[in-house]
């Protein structure tokens, strides 16, 4: 019998484990995870809806350091068919793919249903301080216990959430190993500002956002912000931050008026009346304003429409949908193999490999799971033809 261990119960490692028993009912599949239950993140994912997917799927919705072998994983992963495989009917609402339910709960309850179904073995509050070869094994050590497998899975994830597992360890395992890392940073997460407007915290802003370095536009999203006493949030934030790096100075540009040229506001705050914008934009907003009052009527549109914040920072990874940075992709094969350590195999978000919002992570987290399974089932053709 085939003993495999998989080092994490997120999304990844646990898909993994389904697909496992479904290929190899024999083999042995453990689960170590240092959290004392499964798939806590996930339920989390999508404001607890668990967006799965993206129509529009491409690498170019990701950051790596190996687009090529990111964009072979994620495109003949169909999540529709693959979920219904294991009795989760899912929908598109848009681009985006929820569980019919729109519930991470569901996704949950049925990933837990299939592993266990099969016998999958689950072992919880078990951190990994180290894996040593022996002999033609593995000899794994946690807390608490020691295991030889025959093929070990990494899983870890990140730190990036409240609801992760907010120590280092992973990557102390990683470094243990001798593997590349680049260092990882939040992403998908909010921003420190100068100012922090807190007389606006809670207002809700639609139009189109800028990240801005040196008068240079470095990537725009239209959508949502939201002003809080920190600085602010909101999906359009969130993207722009994967853009973010360390010891740059970036602005955020913010256009209230994206739906409308120059011109025609400057027609709209010329039939302005006593009351300073009021009727054109949130009244907190509004009020802010008012001590522009004494702008031209040009550069009242300028700034509307180019309003500049000093970005101090991204929020901490407690905050963060993901984390930037992770196990080189230059450690790995195409079979997502360590290059160093036949056997052991790497998936999900402990790799270099960090997408948009929009079902980008979840997709390459069990598309990747699916990549290792057809791997080690190719090796096991190849070991007994």
């Amino acid at each position: 019998m085939k003993k495999i261990v998989i080092i994490g119960a997120g999304a990844s490692g646990v898909y993994l484990s389904i697909l496992l028993k479904q290929k190899n009912p024999c083999y042995e599949v453990i689960v170590l995870e240092q959290n004392k239950a499964p798939l806590k993140k996930l339920l989390a994912t999508g404001n607890g809806r668990c967006n799965l997917s993206n129509q529009k799927m491409n690498s170019k919705y990701y950051q790596s350091d190996n687009q090529e072998l990111v964009q072979s994983i994620i495109q003949d992963f169909d999540m529709v068919q693959q979920m219904q495989k294991i009795g989760l009917y899912c929908t598109y609402q848009g681009d985006l793919l929820y569980p019919k339910s729109e519930q991470a709960l569901t996704v949950k309850n049925v990933f837990m249903q299939r592993s266990e179904e099969k016998g999958v073995i689950f072992a919880y509050d078990q951190e990994v301080t180290q894996i040593q070869k022996h002999k033609h094994q593995y000899l794994i050590t946690t807390t608490s216990q020691q295991i030889l497998a025959d093929a070990i899975v990494l899983a870890m994830g990140s730190e990036a959430g409240k609801l992760s597992g907010m120590n280092h360890s992973r990557y102390d395992l990683l470094k243990q190993l001798q593997l590349k890392i680049i260092e990882p940073m939040p992403s998908l997460v909010q921003f420190y500002t100068s100012p922090a407007i807190k007389s606006l915290k809670g207002v809700r802003v639609k139009g189109t956002f800028s990240l801005i370095e040196n008068q240079q536009c470095i990537h725009k999203e239209k959508g949502e912000l939201l002003f809080t006493d920190y600085g602010v949030s909101g999906i359009a934030v969130m993207q722009l931050s994967s853009f973010y790096k360390k010891h740059h100075n970036y602005q955020l540009y913010i256009d209230f008026f994206d739906e409308i040229s120059h011109n025609q506001l400057c027609q709209l705050l010329s039939n302005q009346t006593s009351l300073f914008l009021e009727g054109l934009i949130n009244h907190k907003l509004a009020v802010y304003f008012q001590k522009y009052q004494h702008l031209s009527i040009e550069k009242l549109a300028s700034l509307l429409k180019h309003y500049p914040l000093n970005i101090q920072g991204v929020r901490e990874a407690s905050y963060a949908q993901v984390m930037k940075g992770g196990l080189s992709l230059d450690n790995v094969t195409e079979d997502l193999e360590l290059k160093q350590y036949p056997h052991i195999y790497a998936i999900g978000e402990i790799l270099n490999v960090a997408g948009m919002c929009g079902g980008y992570n979840l997709h390459f987290a069990l598309a990747s799971a699916c990549h290792v399974v057809e791997a080690i089932e190719r090796e096991k053709y190849v070991k007994n033809s």
